[in-house]
C-alpha cells in the first residue's frame, strides 16, 4: 500500500508555549511533509492540580488547535495526574486522541508514533479501529521506561511486540528494544537530521568578537539541560587536571543550558567547580537563544557531548554541521554519527574521566579544517533523514 496521508499522535511535540520541546519531532515530520500529507495530534496533560504546579502552569494557555510550520497540530485536553494513575492515562489518552479524529473527520493510511507511553496503546487502538498500520520511533532510552517502577514497562513491552514498524535513532535502542520486545526483523535505524540552514561555519574569531570572548582562550562548550545525565560533572573533572597544565591555563569550559525536566543538577554541578578551585575555569552562561547557538558553536576550540545517555542529539550535529571537532560519549547514535565521516572528532567510553579528558587535550593541540567538515557534514539534513524514513515507510533501502 502507497502511504498518502500520516497521522502522528506524539505526547512529545512543541507547542507555541513550549516552541523546543521536541523541535526534532517537527524537524523531521515538517522535512516529511515535503513529500506527503501529515497531521498532528499531541494531547495535552491536565487535571484540577495542573494550574497549582509551576512547571504546568503554562499548559493551560496552549490553544486547541495551532499551525506550527505549516502543519496542523491538534492538542486535546487528556486526564493526568502527575506521578500517579498511570493505568487511567492510557484511556485518557485514547478517548482524547479518537475524539479528534472523530470531530474532524479525519483519514490516514498509517499512525506514526513519536514516544512510547501512552502512545503506543493508543497507536494499537487505532491500527484496529481503523484498520491502519502503526509505526514508532524510539528516541531515547528513557522512552522504555525502564527506570520508572510502574506499569509504563510492561506497556511498552507489550505493544512495542505489535507495532508494525519501529524506527530507532541508534543501534543502542535497536538492541534494548529487541530485548524487550523482539523487534529485530522490524527495526530501521535512522539517526536525527540537522537544519543546514541554521547551523554552518563561520570565523571562529569573528563569533569570539561577537560573543566577548578572547581570541588567546582555549575554550570548551557544553550545552544543554543542566542534569546529572548531561554527564557536565565529568568535564569539570576533566578540567580540573588539564587547566593544572601551564599550557591549559586558560582553558574555560562554557555551558550553555537551565533546568531541565529531569531535575536540576546546579548545586551539584558548582559544588564541583568550587571543589576543584576552576571558578575561573567554568562559566554558566544559562540558556541561549537557539539561533545564538551557531555562533557558539563556532566560536569555541571543541565542543564536548558528555553525556551518560542519549538518543539522537541535536547539539552534537549542530555543532558538526558548523566544522566544530567534537569530543562525545559513546551513547545514543553516538557512534555512528561520528564513525559517518573521517576527522570528526573523538568518541569516549561513556563515564570514562580519563579518556574525556585525553581527547579534549588531543582535539585543543590539533589543527582542523573546520570549514570543509562543515561542507562535509552538510549533506546529513533533515530531509536526508525524511527521504530515509519515507523509504523505510515503503519497504525500500535506507540511504546511506
Amino acid at each position: 500500500m502507497k502511504i498518502k496521508k500520516i497521522l502522528v499522535v506524539s505526547y512529545l511535540f512543541p507547542n507555541s508555549k513550549q516552541p523546543n520541546h521536541g523541535i526534532f519531532v517537527l524537524n523531521r515530520l515538517k522535512a516529511m511533509s515535503r513529500y506527503l500529507d501529515i497531521t498532528i495530534i499531541n494531547p495535552i496533560p491536565n487535571s484540577p492540580i495542573h494550574g497549582f504546579i509551576d512547571k504546568f502552569k503554562i499548559l493551560s494557555d496552549v490553544p486547541e488547535v495551532e499551525v506550527l510550520d505549516g502543519l496542523t497540530v491538534y492538542h486535546p485536553r487528556f486526564l493526568s495526574i502527575p506521578g500517579y494513575l498511570k493505568s487511567v492515562e492510557i484511556s485518557s489518552y485514547q478517548k482524547a486522541v479518537d475524539k479528534v479524529v472523530r470531530k474532524f473527520e479525519l483519514t490516514f493510511d498509517l499512525v506514526d508514533l513519536h514516544w512510547t507511553f501512552p502512545d503506543l496503546p493508543t497507536g494499537y487502538y487505532l491500527h484496529k479501529k481503523y484498520h491502519v498500520p502503526f509505526n514508532i520511533t524510539l528516541r531515547g532510552m528513557e522512552a522504555f521506561h525502564l527506570q520508572d517502577n510502574d506499569i509504563r514497562q510492561k506497556v511498552v513491552a507489550k505493544y512495542l511486540k505489535e507495532a508494525n514498524q519501529v524506527i530507532s535513532l541508534s543501534d543502542e535502542m535497536a538492541d534494548a528494544a529487541d530485548k524487550i520486545a523482539q523487534t529485530a526483523n522490524r527495526t530501521s535505524v535512522i539517526r536525527n537530521g540537522v537544519d543546514t540552514k541554521k547551523f554552518f561555519y563561520l570565523d571562529k574569531n569573528e563569533c569570539r568578537d561577537k560573543l566577548g570572548l578572547e581570541r588567546s582562550q582555549h575554550i570548551v562548550l557544553g550545552v544543554g539541560a543542566l542534569i546529572r545525565r548531561k554527564g557536565f560533572d565529568l568535564v569539570i573533572q576533566a578540567l580540573a587536571v588539564l587547566t593544572k597544565q601551564p599550557k591549559f591555563s586558560n582553558l574555560v569550559f562554557y555551558i550553555l543550558g537551565a533546568e531541565g525536566a529531569e531535575g536540576d543538577y546546579r548545586a551539584e554541578l558548582k559544588q564541583y567547580v568550587q571543589e576543584h578551585g576552576l571558578e575561573k575555569h567554568v562559566v554558566f552562561k544559562g540558556a541561549v537563544l537557539n539561533q545564538d547557538l551557531i555562533t557558539w558553536y563556532n566560536a569555541v576550540d571543541v565542543f564536548c557531548l558528555s553525556s551518560r545517555g542519549e538518543g539522537s542529539p541535536n547539539v552534537l550535529t549542530e555543532a558538526l554541521a558548523c566544522g566544530t571537532p567534537v569530543v562525545a560519549s559513546k551513547v545514543g547514535s553516538v557512534p555512528e554519527i561520528m564513525a559517518s565521516e573521517p576527522d570528526l572528532g573523538i568518541a569516549f567510553d561513556n563515564e570514562n574521566v580519563k579518556q574525556l579528558e585525553s581527547a579534549i587535550e588531543s582535539l585543543l593541540l590539533t589543527t582542523n579544517i573546520r570549514e570543509n567538515n562543515a561542507l562535509i557534514f552538510s549533506k546529513y539534513t533533515w530531509d536526508w533523514c525524511a527521504r530515509n524514513v519515507l523509504n523505510t515507510i515503503d519497504g525500500l533501502p535506507n540511504e546511506k
